[in-house]
Parts: structure tokens; sequence; C-alpha cells
């Protein structure tokens, strides 16, 4: 249905819910240095041709989660506007603030034709809620997503904290405008890394994206 000011669209629904942030989290110390080595972010698929099959492995969090849907092997995963924290806590071996960092990517990859969405996460029943487009987009914020319900949220945090976006990869290190990252000492480490390979990232300190969000909090 045309709006009043024109054909909704992903980017009319991106503005109309205060979406700033698009999130790609990575682990700081298995992951981070090679992508600004490389100036890549990579999908499984051309991690898997870099380095061979075994070898890959060792830069994947959950290797098994990718063969469970379709596209797992050639999408980055990434989350809007908070970073996925019930999936980082899990994957962590000790403290998870002290092991995540998040990239932001630029907000037009949104919009791009080949982004996907899905309300759940992304291999739930075998990737069977990944869809695509407008309708895709808006079906992060609906009223209710299993069992979670909208009401309390911020308009610009999807309903249920396992929703992801699907991008497809790999990407330029040029897509990450900023990185956010836990303490100054951090932000440190990845200024000394990145000048070795000449990257200008603007690196944040924000210890907000690295707590459990309050909207979470008793779920």
């Amino acid at each position: 249905m045309m709006g009043l000011f024109g054909k909704p669209t992903i980017g009319r629904e991106i503005r109309r819910r205060d979406v700033t942030l698009l999130l790609h989290s990575t682990h700081l110390y298995k992951n981070l240095p090679s992508i600004l080595e490389d100036g890549t972010l990579h999908t499984v698929r051309t991690l898997r041709v870099r380095h061979g099959v075994e070898k890959a492995v060792r830069f994947l969090h959950d290797p098994r989660r990718y063969e469970q849907f379709a596209v797992g092997l050639d999408y980055l995963n990434a989350s809007l506007s908070f970073p996925n924290t019930q999936l980082l806590y899990g994957r962590s071996k000790t403290d998870w603030k002290a092991e995540w960092v998040h990239l932001a990517l630029d907000l037009e990859l949104l919009d791009h034709p080949d982004t996907l969405f899905c309300p759940v996460s992304a291999a739930a029943e075998f990737g069977k809620y990944v869809t695509r487009g407008l309708d895709g987009f808006r079906a992060l914020f609906a009223d209710e997503v299993h069992g979670q319900m909208r009401e309390g949220l911020p308009k610009n945090v999807p309903t249920h904290p396992q929703a992801e976006v699907l991008l497809r990869g790999p990407l330029p290190i040029t897509s990450v405008p900023a990185i956010f990252v836990p303490t100054a000492d951090v932000a440190r480490e990845i200024e000394r890394l990145g000048s070795r390979h000449s990257l200008s990232i603007r690196i944040e300190t924000t210890p907000q994206l690295f707590v459990w969000p309050k909207w979470l909090v008793g779920k």
C-alpha cells in the first residue's frame, strides 16, 4: 500500500524505527586480527577456501550451525540496535564482555537485495523462518515472535532477542565504519593492530553495548 510520502521501503522503516546500528560481533582474539590483516569479513565458505575445511574450524564458534540452514555458508550474521547477548554469553568460555567486540556495519546493507532477515535464530528449524525484503524486515518487529512479546521494548530493538540479519559475504573492511569495544585498553590494542595494516577505522569505547540489556532482565 502506497503511503502518504511514497512507497514503503526498508530505508523508510529504518528511519521510522530509529535504527542506527547494524552489528556483527566477532571474537577479539580468535577473529579480529585476521579480519584486520585480510581486510575482509569472511563467510564460512571463503574461510574454507582460504584455509581448508579443517583449519577453518578454528575461526568458527559453532561450525555445525552453519550447515543447519541453506545460506549459512555464504552469509554473515548481524543484529539490529543491540548485540545478541544471549548468543555471545553462550559462546564465551570466560567473561563474554572481555572476549568480543562489535563491528558496526553500513546500514545501507540492510536494503541490499541479497540481505535476509530472520525473526528468530536463522538456524531454527533449518532456516524455516529466514525471509527477505520489506516484509522480512518488518517481521523482526512483530507484536509476538515465538512467545516473545513486543510490549515494553525500544522501537528499534527486534521482538525476539535471537533475531538475525543475514548479509551475503564476504564483506570488505570498508563496510565497517566503526568498532565498538568494552574498555580503553581494548581500544588501544585494536588501534595497535590496525596501524600495522594502515587501517583507519573509528574505535569507540561503549561499555553500554557489553551489558545484559534491561529489557531482557528476568527473561
